[in-house]
């Protein structure tokens, strides 16, 4: 699966889209995309034939300061390239710090889904994406696509939660006199 690697940030991309392009300070450290990625579960399942890999139990992934967590992870990998990634839970989450916002970005739903041709995310079930202290999305559905910077939230058939957006205001710098 040599191509797992370019896939696991964009699951939290969310964050980056809010926040623009890459600073110097990024730039100085080494990209969460460019570092390991350590998966543990309490189990894993191959199906080399059908381009499956399934893990279950407690699974998480690390990726520098990025961190997935859920019940049940499938990755679809026909071909040996990674089309798309599954996360389920009680709930799935994730959570990533934000050079340029100098914070963490946490999510969280029922189910995780990545489409990697189509650079798209979906929350599903009971979704929220935070940036604590800043803004806070929540609602049934959360779809982020990537190559066009939109987000949609929406409720669903099975669950008619309202969307619900919370903006914090930017706190004032006081010039100090002089």
């Amino acid at each position: 699966m040599p191509h797992l690697k370019s896939l696991l940030l964009p699951l939290l991309c969310i964050s980056l889209s809010l926040t623009g392009l890459s600073t110097q300070a990024q730039q100085a450290q080494t990209p969460d995309e460019e570092q390991p990625i350590h998966i543990t579960a309490d189990s894993l399942d191959i199906q080399d034939l059908k381009g499956i890999s399934i893990y279950t139990g407690k699974v998480e992934v690390i990726q520098g300061s990025l961190t997935l967590k859920g019940d049940k992870m499938t990755i679809h990998h026909p071909q040996r390239e990674v089309e798309w990634i599954e996360v389920d839970g009680a709930p799935a989450t994730f959570k990533r710090f934000d050079v340029q916002e100098q914070s963490w970005i946490k999510g969280r739903a029922n189910r995780i889904d990545y489409r990697a041709a189509e650079k798209t995310v979906l929350l599903t079930g009971d979704a929220k994406v935070e940036q604590p202290g800043k803004n806070l999305i929540t609602g049934p559905e959360l779809f982020y696509d990537m190559q066009n910077k939109t987000l949609q939230a929406n409720s669903t058939p099975e669950e008619k939660k309202r969307v619900s957006v919370t903006l914090m205001p930017e706190k004032k710098v006081e010039n100090s006199p002089k």
